[in-house]
């Protein structure tokens, strides 16, 4: 038994669960279990999710190429563009796909998951990683099991299609990836990251940017120096173009997001009622009480046990409410128990966010990236 599980059992440590958000690359991860023979009953379960939510929004303008899942795993050099891969309608459910495959597959490698959420005092996520970490918390097995990663990837996949709908500009215009690469920033998406400096001294400058009008705004705090902007694609541009000396002068960095949507802004509003009877036809009906376990909120910090509509809870919390990643992280460090914390990724980019993160409270845990081979190996030994 690894000896994370064995010291879990003797009572010595306890787990926090985390899970990652939209940005990294996911779909090579995905092939690379995919490969694996004893995946086979968890990928026939997400696969047949995704199609079968699929043929609900045949037509969608969120989905300008065809999501043929099957084929993209079956055949990687039939996949389409990074571009296309991080559209929301596609990519919302397919992270999530690739963060269950890392987590199921931790369970076939020996990493008992029964023993490991019994050892979990409690879970996060990085904007869409919190849907996943309430899967967990439900503490599924059997044919429940499967029947939840059917309805759980289904949810946030239909999320991304409303989404992408509620924001319909896919692509950047010529005139709008010319103006920002004459600026040096190249792919202009609706979420720029801003490196460096305050985030007091940010927040200053979208305020004064945005007068008596709200039109861009700082969606997420990721760690001290690690901030987000969303917004429409020329209001980032002309907030690049005002402050450039700026930004220069104080060494920020100005680097967008592989993001089709203005997540956790109030420009994404209208999806909530758009939504809401996609969640109500997939069945996923599960409440803050099914949980075994904790899961904090990036928004305000609270326990979504306390929750009656998980669906729409969620649902507001990673379209348009504030992500605070120290909130999250607060659980961490208030309770000594958890000596080691779980991510299932994709990539190795929340792992990181969550090292500084806790670095800025003055704590440290070790954070193993379970979709990266050398953590995988650490916490099997």
């Amino acid at each position: 038994m690894p000896k994370l599980l064995d010291a879990a059992k003797a009572g010595e440590t306890q787990f926090f669960l985390q899970f990652g958000g939209q940005g990294a690359p996911y779909l090579k991860e995905m092939q690379k279990l995919f490969a694996e023979a004893a995946m086979k009953p968890y990928f026939d379960v997400a696969i047949s999710a995704i199609e079968d939510a699929a043929k609900m929004v045949e037509g969608t303008i969120a989905h300008p190429e065809k999501v043929d899942f099957r084929k993209w795993l079956t055949d990687p050099e039939s996949a389409p563009s990074d571009d296309l891969m991080s559209i929301a309608g596609v990519s919302l459910g397919l992270i999530q796909a690739t963060q269950f495959a890392h987590y199921e597959y931790l369970n076939v490698q020996g990493f008992d998951r029964t023993a490991m959420l019994k050892a979990t005092a409690s879970a996060s996520g990085h904007s869409q990683g919190l849907i996943a970490a309430s899967f967990t918390a439900l503490g599924l097995e059997g044919k429940a099991y499967y029947d939840g990663i059917y309805k759980y990837i289904q949810y946030l996949f239909l999320m991304g299609v409303r989404a992408q709908e509620v924001f319909p500009a896919i692509f950047a215009s010529a005139e709008e990836n010319e103006k920002s690469e004459a600026l040096g920033a190249k792919a202009p998406a609706p979420m720029v990251a801003v490196l460096g400096d305050t985030h007091a001294t940010i927040e200053a400058w979208v305020n004064e940017f945005n007068g008596s009008e709200k039109k861009i705004f700082v969606s997420l705090y990721n760690t001290p120096a690690n901030r987000i902007i969303s917004g429409a694609r020329k209001d980032l541009i002309a907030f690049h173009e005002k402050h450039k000396a700026d930004f220069e002068a104080k060494q920020i960095k100005y680097v967008y997001l592989r993001s089709t949507c203005p997540f956790h802004s109030e420009l994404m509003q209208p999806i909530l009622e758009k939504f809401r009877p996609d969640i109500a036809k997939i069945g996923f009906d599960y409440k803050g009480s099914d949980m075994k376990f904790p899961v904090f909120s990036f928004w305000d910090g609270s326990d979504l046990r306390q929750t009656s509509d998980l669906g729409m809870r969620m649902t507001d919390d990673l379209m348009v409410k504030t992500l605070y990643w120290d909130k999250a992280m607060q659980a961490v460090k208030n309770n000594s128990a958890i000596k080691a914390i779980l991510d299932f990724g994709p990539g190795k980019t929340s792992q990181r966010l969550s090292l500084d993160t806790l670095a800025g409270l003055g704590h440290e845990v070790p954070v193993y990236a379970i979709a990266f081979a050398k953590d995988l190996k650490t916490v099997l030994e």
